[in-house]
């Protein structure tokens, strides 16, 4: 069992998780007399850790928890992201705690005009003391994607949710999709800066952030989003597809070189949203080739 952190040890594992910046935006998150043990002692993370969405877990050959768990360890991703799901969130944090690996976030999708689920309220609790995060993409039926007339709607169920998370966390990251009223990351750079908490940022993700048209130059958007940005995620992308890292005909490598160069050093997520078959191919091939980007980084 885990004791208790104190703040400065929460920050400090944050900052082995993500740098300085991160550091500086995870600020509040810890005052932690009190707060309760988790069940797997927190590791040092390195800067650019490659985490699996759980989308890419739904192969035949990893029916199990434990068994997806252990594909990952094998292959060297530092932890997993799931859905809203409380059932299944202990069996998660368990098989993970098992193999020394990482709950990255939990995923979770609200109409930004409904009141928020109180069951969100259970699931922080699971992953207080934990260096997670939580992932939500705001959908609507009443607004168009990206309009600011929800926005203090936003604002007060993301005030709410922090005030939840607390002191000892989890952090809240706002995930861009097209076609969510959270579009764009700058909706979710909006959001937070509005918010004004050093534990509520942005998600910045390759495929939704090219799916979104017209196409926002890197240039353009890298400074507006990494002072705010909890986690990159990545995929390979072959004629608007989602695929492995190893294949499609966008330029990862470039991207990623990019984001380094923004002054980024957190935690990297991967997308495999509609990759069919087994699990592990697809996983080892992008594994492969994300150690084989990470050498082509600027220095």
């Amino acid at each position: 069992m885990r004791s208790a952190m104190t703040r400065r040890q929460w920050l400090g594992a944050v900052g082995s998780l993500a740098g300085a910046a991160a550091i500086a935006r995870y600020g509040g998150a810890a005052e932690t007399a009190g707060a309760p043990a988790a069940k797997a002692a927190l590791r040092d993370i390195p800067p650019y850790a490659l985490y699996a969405f759980d989308n890419g877990l739904n192969g035949p050959d990893v029916p199990a928890l434990e068994a997806k768990a252990a594909l990952l360890k094998k292959l060297g991703y530092a932890g997993m992201t799931d859905h809203f799901n409380l059932k299944r969130l202990p069996q998660v944090l368990e098989a993970l705690d098992k193999q020394g690996l990482e709950f990255a976030s939990l995923y979770f999708t609200p109409p930004v005009e409904a009141e928020i689920d109180p069951l969100l309220k259970d699931y922080i609790a699971l992953l207080k003391g934990r260096r997670a995060r939580i992932e939500i993409g705001f959908t609507s039926k009443q607004f168009k994607p990206s309009d600011p007339a929800a926005n203090d709607k936003g604002v007060e169920t993301l005030k709410r949710i922090a005030d939840w998370c607390g002191d000892t966390g989890p952090v809240i990251s706002i995930y861009p999709h097209v076609g969510f009223w959270t579009h764009r990351a700058e909706d979710g750079v909006r959001l937070a800066r509005k918010v004004g908490l050093k534990t509520v940022g942005v998600n910045l993700n390759l495929y939704h952030w090219q799916a979104a048209k017209p196409v926002r130059p890197l240039e353009e958007l890298l400074p507006e989003v990494m002072p705010h940005c909890m986690l990159v995620t990545i995929n390979g992308i072959d004629k608007g597809k989602i695929v492995s890292l190893a294949e499609g005909d966008f330029d990862v490598a470039g991207f990623m070189a990019a984001v380094k160069r923004s002054g980024y050093a957190g935690p990297v997520g991967l997308q495999c949203y509609s990759i069919a078959g087994p699990s592990e191919p697809h996983l080892a091939r992008s594994m492969a080739k994300w150690l084989e980007i990470k050498k082509q980084f600027p220095g």
